[in-house]
């Protein structure tokens, strides 16, 4: 999965990569093998420091900044096409402004998701069930379908 995705469009040949939530180093290790010269890697304190810190410690093509990142700014001129962001949680972007030379952009957590599900309650007929949170949705499944 990384090849298609954690690989930017231009090569990694001398570049820098910022590895925010490097964990235990092993991204930083597939931008190394693809190219890249040097990684910065961001983790706060824990277990995956310990780890990055013995699996890359002495490496001078790593640098390891040991903080917990509460907020988020990025203008790069240029580097954040091609970005790749993960989320551990369902997110929206929203515009807060543009110009013909930039845009500003906000990440913010998805709430209030709704799922929507088709359920088969005779040999022709459907039934469609929207609920939200997610959680009730099994319950309502099991209700449903006896």
């Amino acid at each position: 999965m990384w090849h298609l995705y954690y690989l930017p469009h231009k090569p990694l040949a001398g570049k820098t990569v910022l590895d925010l939530g490097a964990g235990c180093g092993e991204t930083a290790k597939f931008f190394l093998n693809h190219g890249a010269s040097r990684v910065v890697c961001v983790e706060p304190e824990g277990k995956c420091l310990e780890y990055l810190q013995k699996n890359f410690g002495k490496d001078p093509r790593v640098v390891i900044v040991s903080e917990f990142i509460d907020h988020i700014k990025i203008d790069i001129e240029g580097a954040e096409e091609g970005m790749i962001f993960e989320a551990h949680f369902p997110v929206k972007v929203r515009k807060l402004s543009g110009s013909p030379r930039e845009t500003l952009w906000r990440v913010e957590k998805r709430t209030g998701l709704w799922a929507a599900f088709l359920v088969k309650v005779g040999p022709r007929s459907y039934r469609l069930i929207r609920d939200s949170p997610l959680e009730g949705v099994a319950k309502r499944l099991r209700d449903l379908v006896g």
